[in-house]
């Protein structure tokens, strides 16, 4: 009797055990499937390209051999694929590619974006990988032809100069607007020598930290800050930035958007044959605006208008100021689907170098390109 009533108790705490394992199981199998999702996007680009000027390439290079000179061609700009991959509410991991890369040379172009990124709350977000580092404006573009027809030259000189655009590394960022405050932080720690790289070449990181205020509805102020050592030197880098939108009816409205940044140039400072150079001394800025006027034509296949005008001016070289350039862009557009998920403009980007420098693309142009544009 005692002996089945032992046998009675190890049985049922048996079946507890199994039970309780299973319902884990289930647990675990349920857990691992919550949220789970995947998110996928294409970026088409194509152009038409012309130049209007003699011994001017379509990619505003002079050449003194105009047989060299291709005045006009067609190309492919973008073609992005992403793919977003959510293992559940709080981790998520990225990947962004652009095939049009292998028309070049794709060693070290192809993979842009390859990150994960974890979010604990609004307040604390990390993210890990390849990205771009929050540092200015147009990094924190979810794509850059909105405003214009491409990336602004300020962009791509600190891009060149590891500032900005992809790079390999961490960020911190979150949002107080929970909270009633309407403040947003990046803070990103990175190797700063470009993306697709094995490791870092050198024992230094670069510091960025980007805080964005809408000081009004619509209106946003953006302030970032940099810094990174060189040869046992130290550059650093700053910006500021504002951008709005001002809407006059539900058809008529104007977005208009500013940015002014300075900060050391490495690509010169490491090119320099002085004996011992002062990083101090290669310095560049640049800034820029852009208006974009829209009219919301809401019909089925077309809807909206839009004419913008971007202007920039930028010193590569603050020191000598040998080839500081303007640069004058009207763009004209029709948006067929969405916001920009289908749309068709005509650009004409006027560069204005202080001198012009024969055989070299530091040379006046004028140039011409009609472009389609999907996104979905």
């Amino acid at each position: 009797m005692i002996r089945k009533f032992y046998l009675s108790i190890v049985f049922l705490a048996l079946s507890v055990t199994v039970n309780a394992q299973d319902k884990q199981k289930d647990t675990i199998k349920d857990y691992s499937a919550y949220n789970r999702k995947i998110s996928t996007a294409v970026f088409f680009v194509g152009r038409y390209n012309v130049s209007f000027d003699d011994n001017v390439d379509y990619k505003g290079t002079h050449h003194a051999d105009p047989a060299q000179s291709i005045s006009n061609s067609f190309d492919l700009k973008y073609v992005r694929l992403q793919g977003t991959f959510y293992l559940n509410d709080k981790i998520s991991t990225s990947v962004l590619v652009n095939l049009a890369d292998f028309n070049q040379e794709p060693t070290s172009k192809v993979l842009e974006n390859a990150f994960v990124k974890y979010a604990y709350n609004k307040y604390i977000v990390l993210q890990f990988g390849q990205f771009r580092p929050y540092f200015g404006r147009e990094d924190v573009f979810a794509f850059q032809l909105e405003n214009s027809y491409d990336w602004s030259n300020q962009y791509s000189l600190f891009g060149k100069n590891n500032w900005q655009s992809f790079q390999i590394g961490a960020a911190f960022l979150g949002t107080l607007e929970q909270s009633g405050i309407p403040l947003r932080y990046f803070f990103t720690i990175y190797n700063g020598n470009g993306k697709n790289q094995i490791s870092d070449n050198n024992d230094q990181k670069n510091y960025t930290l980007r805080f964005e205020y809408d000081f009004l509805p619509q209106y946003t102020l953006g302030l970032n800050g940099g810094t990174s050592r060189l040869a046992a030197q130290t550059g650093t880098a700053y910006g500021v930035d504002i951008q709005g939108l001002t809407k006059f009816s539900p058809l008529f409205e104007l977005k208009t958007a500013a940015e002014y940044k300075r900060g050391t140039n490495f690509l010169d400072f490491t090119a320099s044959e002085l004996e011992n150079p002062n990083i101090n001394d290669f310095e560049m800025q640049g800034f820029y605006i852009v208006s974009k006027l829209r009219f919301n034509y809401n019909k089925p296949r077309i809807r909206a208008f839009e004419a913008s005008f971007r202007y920039e001016i930028l010193d590569p070289d603050i020191a000598i100021n040998r080839n500081s350039y303007q640069t004058f862009t009207p763009m004209l557009s029709i948006i067929g689907s969405g916001d920009y998920n289908a749309k068709i403009s005509i650009v004409g980007v006027f560069n204005r170098y202080k001198t012009s420098i024969p055989d070299s693309n530091m040379h006046n142009s004028s140039l011409f390109i009609t472009q389609i544009q999907v996104h979905f």
